[in-house]
Formats: C-alpha cells, structure tokens, sequence
C-alpha cells in the first residue's frame, strides 16, 4: 500500500513504516502525531485511486526530528576585478515516519 501526499507544494510518495524527509515544518515538535489528508492517489495493492483532486483518505505519520541538510556553497567571483561573494546556506528538514495509511 502506499499514497502520494501533497506537502507544502510537494508531492511525496509515502508508505506504512517508512521514514521520509519533507520540508520543515515548524508547527510541530518531535514526538507528535499529525494527519496528512491531502491524499492525491491511494494504492492499496489491489485498486488504484486518483483523486479529482484529493481522495477520502488519511495518513497518520509522527515527527522524528528536526535538523538542518548540509552546508551548500554559493561563490561569486568576476573576472579581472576583486568582486567577490562567498555565501552558505543550510536548510531546514522534518523527519516523518510514516505510521498507517487510512483508506474511507
């Protein structure tokens, strides 16, 4: 069985006792339980159903943690000239872990 949620704009293709990393999501804390209910496809091994836009189904998953991916390097430089730019970045992620999918 398994789903394709809608997450702040991303579709991300989950299934039971399975751990994914989304966007950060910093409404929550570690530890608690949230419902995903925007389902845009549900496959229980068996039927396949496309939402017209969403399906009547529920994905219950806890968040594991919160964290930070690793350092990204932005350098800028112009020829012939001392321009330079030197810029990090580290984004936020959640970790969920997908707990049961629930089909209505």
């Amino acid at each position: 069985m398994y789903a394709i949620c809608n997450l702040k704009g991303h579709q991300v293709k989950v299934r039971p006792d399975e751990t994914i990393k989304v966007q950060y999501r910093g409404d929550t804390k570690p530890g608690d339980i949230i419902v995903l209910d925007d389902i845009l496809l549900l496959h229980n091994g068996k039927e396949l159903k496309i939402g017209k836009p969403t399906v009547s189904a529920k994905v219950h998953a806890k968040v594991v943690e919160h964290g930070r991916d690793p350092k990204v390097i932005v350098f800028r430089k112009k020829k012939r000239t001392e321009y330079k730019k030197h810029k990090g970045h580290k984004q936020w992620f959640t970790l969920l872990h997908i707990e049961k999918i629930e089909a209505n």
